[in-house]
């Protein structure tokens, strides 16, 4: 009878064992990071979506605000502003406008870059 002697352990299969359960928790981690950059990306799409709804309506808001209708009732209501009825001109000979010759400045001397 011949006895043969038992490996206690393979080397490959031991390498094998540790490459495949590198790979299980590198892919795991992965799997997590996909996750959580899949949420954030679905909170910035909700808040994109939540401000494209706030500009529409401060754009209508704005419309509204800046209609002529809009400013014609707000000057009538609030301010008590009429139309007027009656545009006169006036004409003002140019002997009533004051002389118009604006100040003349101070001569600038010239300083070399040197001195200060």
């Amino acid at each position: 009878m011949i006895i043969r002697k038992r490996k206690p352990f393979s080397l490959k299969l031991f390498t094998v064992a540790v490459v495949f359960f590198t790979t299980v928790v590198v892919l795991g981690f992965f799997r997590l990071q996909v996750s959580r950059l899949e949420q954030l990306l679905n909170h910035i799409d909700q808040r994109l979506e939540r401000y494209s709804a706030e500009e529409i309506e401060l754009k209508q808001v704005l419309s509204g605000l800046v209609s002529p209708v809009k400013i014609d009732s707000y000057c009538k209501d609030i301010l008590g502003m009429d139309k007027v009825r009656h545009v006169e001109i006036l004409r003002i000979p140019a002997a009533h406008f004051a002389a118009t010759s604006a100040p003349e400045e101070p001569q600038k001397k010239w300083r070399s870059s040197a001195f200060f």
